[in-house]
């Protein structure tokens, strides 16, 4: 870290959102001597949920422990941590200019956005309480421990009806919930029959259970149908409004569209600022998916930091 004419912090990397995909990306950064400031603001995706799983040589750790067990690794190589949220980017020529909650201004050579998405969950009663402990968005994160249970899929569009079929593996009894919604066609609602999967056209009323535990989902013409877990994979929307702010491009799905290009990874229409993680679109939301993203591009910037000084003079 340096400081400016003008008294400001300057980094080669500012990486917003410390979760997995930016602990890694600071991980390259830190091995290959980048000075490297990581800002926090504390609201990871998956605050609720007891564990992580699908993570090798860490299956089933709390997503806590494996944040901080990867905030001391990359400070072994020299990161530095902010706990506070990175309100305002902006790019002058070469350097961007970072204001942070407190009012202070950093400034950096690249900028990593690893913010993650947000979660749209459904206002119906019961929902948020369980999100994480009886409802669950990834059946390879979650599903393993709920195997055999009877369990359901809300699927409310076509999209979901084929990761119902993802489910179908895990338990004989199952069932799936439209919530009211028209989502099937003739075909698609034999096969699943077929199959002896159950489907409920009826709009969900209420989650039940006690503890934390899910026990039934109550149905508008008052039924209740006993379920020890739900899979819903819920709309996405950024979870940080930099994305916005910067004017990058957003897909269908509320992901920054960030494909490989011949710069490497995580590249953005912005010149110097980069995405990876959930953010983005180059991946599934998993953090093993992440962990290698940030990796990716970690070593994307750095590439682009060596060939400016080296091509520099530096």
């Amino acid at each position: 870290m340096q400081t400016t004419d003008r008294g400001e912090s300057e980094y080669d990397v500012l990486i917003i959102g410390g979760g997995p995909a930016g602990l890694s990306a600071t991980l390259q950064l830190g091995r290959s001597l980048r000075s490297v400031l990581i800002c926090d603001n504390g609201e990871p995706r998956n605050e609720p949920a007891d564990e992580a799983h699908g993570y090798l040589t860490r299956d089933g750790v709390p997503p806590e422990e494996l944040r901080a067990l990867g905030r001391e690794e990359v400070m072994n190589y020299g990161a530095e941590f902010r706990d506070t949220k990175v309100t305002d980017v902006s790019k002058d020529n070469d350097r961007f200019t970072s204001t942070l909650d407190s009012g202070e201004t950093v400034t950096s050579r690249k900028v990593v956005l690893a913010t993650g998405v947000g979660d749209n969950l459904p206002e119906t009663d019961g929902f948020e309480e369980f999100w994480g402990s009886g409802v669950y968005h990834c059946p390879y994160c979650h599903g393993y421990e709920v195997r055999g249970e009877p369990l359901g899929v809300i699927a409310t569009d076509e999209h979901v009806v084929e990761y119902a079929k993802l489910i179908y593996n895990l338990s004989d009894d199952l069932v799936v919930f439209t919530d009211g919604e028209d989502v099937f066609d003739e075909e698609s609602r034999s096969l699943f029959v077929e199959r002896g999967i159950q489907i409920e056209d009826r709009p969900i009323t209420a989650l039940n259970g006690t503890n934390g535990e899910l026990e039934s989902v109550s149905l508008a013409d008052g039924r209740d149908v006993a379920r020890h877990a739900l899979f819903y994979p819920p709309p996405m929307e950024q979870h940080s409004d930099l994305p916005e702010q910067l004017d990058l491009d957003v897909t269908e799905f509320g992901l920054v569209d960030a494909t490989r290009s011949q710069r490497g990874f995580g590249v953005t229409s912005v010149e110097g600022l980069f995405i990876a993680g959930d953010a983005s679109s180059g991946g599934p939301p998993s953090i093993a998916s992440a962990v290698g993203d940030g990796y990716a591009v970690g070593t994307t910037v750095n590439g682009e930091l060596s060939m400016e000084d080296f091509e520099g003079g530096r």
